[in-house]
């Protein structure tokens, strides 16, 4: 009954550890399922935003190497077209200079009108070449510039002069004040792209900051969704392995305890009869038959050779 006993306070023990046991990992799998659901949408989430991030980025850098070709293009134009403006300035400066020299030296008549003219149709020849072909010129103006450039007489050289000496400077005020206004569009276009390419750096270093944060953040959330998952994993296979320790536990005790009822039982019946039969045997009835039963056989001729001698009936009653 002892070793029983015992047996029985290992079974009670050991389930009702195991039985907590198993509450215990079902709600620490509720808690780490939860976690696991919460990092995953974590990471999706920050997946996401890392995306966005990157077409940002790329979007950026793509419209500060558009707007720079687009300025450096712009610019080169810009060149081009101021060193012409200022070729032909120079040309215009020069040939304007001639004629006003000229103009003096033509009044002195003879060789040195000629030499003037000369000087003075040379260079306004030069100053027309060097107009940019994208400048036209009026026709009047045109026509003017063409007379003088034609051979004629001395006399018409002076009047002529002086009309070529002013489609020249209007000329030379026109490109010089064109030059001014490009210069400054140039400026401005320069200061706008200046401020343009300012912001998207601030922006792109501002993405790429960004990035770099939820990067970390994913990772993170990576490494702690990983070491959950295999707590998830280890707790799950010891409450399984737990669960079959508890059926195989339970079964076997339960076994035991319907074995060890059913051996009671039977003890409780054979001590039953036992005491039955010693109620029968020590009883009134049973001592009178006994002793009538004796004396029969001395009367029918029993042997005598195994009397002891003594009364056995005292022995009867005390079974």
């Amino acid at each position: 009954q002892k070793v029983y006993d015992k047996y029985a306070c290992w079974c009670e023990k050991t389930t009702a550890r195991k039985a907590a046991a198993i509450t215990d990992a079902q709600e620490a799998l509720r808690a780490y399922g939860q976690t696991i659901l919460s990092l995953k949408g974590k990471v999706a989430m920050l997946s996401s935003e890392i995306e966005a991030l990157a077409e940002g980025i790329e979007a950026n850098k793509a419209a500060q190497e558009e707007a720079t070709a687009i300025r450096q293009k712009e610019n080169a134009a810009y060149m081009a077209e101021t060193t012409e403006t200022k070729t032909a300035l120079a040309a215009l400066e020069k040939a304007i200079t001639v004629l006003v020299a000229g103009t003096s030296e033509a009044k002195k008549g003879g060789a040195a009108l000629l030499q003037a003219k000369a000087r003075a149709t040379s260079a306004v020849r030069s100053a027309i070449a060097t107009i940019p072909g994208s400048s036209g010129i009026a026709a009047d103006k045109a026509a003017a510039l063409a007379a003088f450039l034609e051979e004629g007489s001395e006399s018409r050289y002076s009047p002529q002069s002086f009309t070529v000496q002013g489609i020249l400077q209007d000329m030379y005020d026109t490109f010089a004040s064109d030059l001014e206004s490009a210069t400054r569009d140039e400026a401005t276009a320069n200061m706008r792209f200046e401020e343009l390419i300012a912001v998207k750096t601030v922006e792109l270093k501002d993405m790429e900051a960004e990035k770099e944060k939820k990067e970390a953040e994913k990772a993170e959330a990576e490494s702690r969704l990983a070491d959950t998952q295999q707590m998830y994993d280890d707790t799950a296979a010891q409450k399984e392995a737990d669960v079959v320790f508890f059926d195989e536990t339970k079964a076997a005790c339960e076994a035991k305890h319907e074995e060890w009822t059913l051996r009671s039982s039977l003890r409780e019946e054979e001590i039953a009869g036992i005491v039955k039969a010693l109620e029968i045997l020590t009883s009134d009835e049973a001592r009178e038959l006994f002793a009538s039963s004796i004396k029969a056989g001395k009367e029918v001729g029993a042997s005598d050779a195994y009397d002891t001698g003594r009364d056995i009936t005292p022995s009867f009653m005390q079974i």
